[in-house]
Order: C-alpha cells, then structure tokens, then sequence
C-alpha cells in the first residue's frame, strides 16, 4: 500500500517531522531528536536522526507513526495499522558509517525508476542523478544548497560535504558494480 501516495499527504508527513511545527497538537519545547537527513519513499521512509535526550528516537518515532497513521485514517475513511511492525533502528558505531549513511538514504529514491540499482549498478547515470536532484521527498536538496527545510539540522551532515561534492559522491557509488556490496561495507548490514 501505497502511504505517501500524493503530494498533500507527503507534505504532511514531511511537517509532522518538525517537533515544533504548529500543526502537532503539543508541540515540545526540547526536542526529542535532531532530523539530519530523511527520504519518504512510496511505501516507507529513512531517517537519520540524532537523540538528544534518552529514548528520543523511540519516543520520536512512535509521536510520528502513530500521528500519521491517524491522519492517513481519517483521509481514507480507514483504520488499524498503517506501518507493518516496529520502525527499525540501526546504531551508528563507526565513523565511516556516519559519513556514508546519508548518500545511502539520499540514493533510495532510484528505486522508483531502476530497480536493482543496488545489485546491477545504474544504466543511466544522467537520468538517475537529475531524479535524485530533483525527488521532492529527500533532504538532499537541502545538502546541495537548493533548499531550507525548517525543521532539518543540517549542521552535522554539511561539515562532512560541500554542497558541490554530493553529487561526485553518489556518481562514485553508482559507477561501482555492486552498490550493495559496496554500502553493505562502510555502513553495515541495514538491509536485514
């Protein structure tokens, strides 16, 4: 099933991302994580987030789901669960992981135009750069300079890349011939 399935409710859930934005009914005066990169996918999202306090990206996670899970309800005369099990959660340990994470999660969206990127490499590299440039549900536009997002701590992650180098970075992963294996190895096994 499709939970981001048009523009409107993409854009919500996107907004509900921001702890303190005005649509939440109790917004929090200390936020629980900091939001360092994300990409909504048709049927799920990723996120890379920082806890600031203990339990926050649990907490965080569950206000989330279950906020947007209502609003999709109630959009769609429908009810029960909308996400399929626990959100999952991979800790960063080493320092290469947290500097290759958010190219991964930024990658994501080729999978709406060439799927098995991961295991065969990209055909069109051209096509597939201006769809990741151009995918309105990703902070990447963010990190390349086209785009403030509000509620997007972006500090962190621009300390480790220049607005110009992101698309170099995703140009080097895409030319290796197995972008999985090749992920698989700076961040771990998040594929499980």
């Amino acid at each position: 099933m499709k939970i981001f399935n048009d523009p409107d409710v993409g854009q919500h859930h996107l907004g509900r991302f921001d702890i303190k934005h005005p649509k939440l009914s109790k917004p929090l005066e200390d936020p629980l994580v900091d939001v360092l990169c994300y990409c909504l996918m048709p049927n799920h999202y990723h996120l890379l987030l920082r806890q600031k306090v203990e339990n926050g990206i649990s907490k965080y996670l569950h206000r989330l789901q279950m906020g947007y899970a209502k609003y999709f309800n109630t959009l769609h005369d429908r009810s029960g669960n909308l996400f399929q099990g626990s959100f999952k959660v991979v800790e960063i340990n080493k320092g290469n992981q947290f500097k290759y994470i958010p190219l991964y999660i930024h990658m994501n969206p080729l999978d709406l135009v060439e799927g098995g990127w991961k295991e065969n490499g990209i055909k069109d590299l051209k096509k597939g750069l201006n769809f990741l440039k151009n995918y309105r549900w990703s902070s990447l536009r963010n990190y390349m300079g086209e785009k403030r997002t509000a509620y997007l701590n972006a500090n962190i992650i621009s300390e480790l890349y220049d607005p110009s180098d992101w698309e170099e970075e995703i140009k080097s992963f895409l030319n290796s011939s197995n972008v999985r294996h090749r992920v698989s190895d700076i961040v771990g096994d998040i594929y499980e």
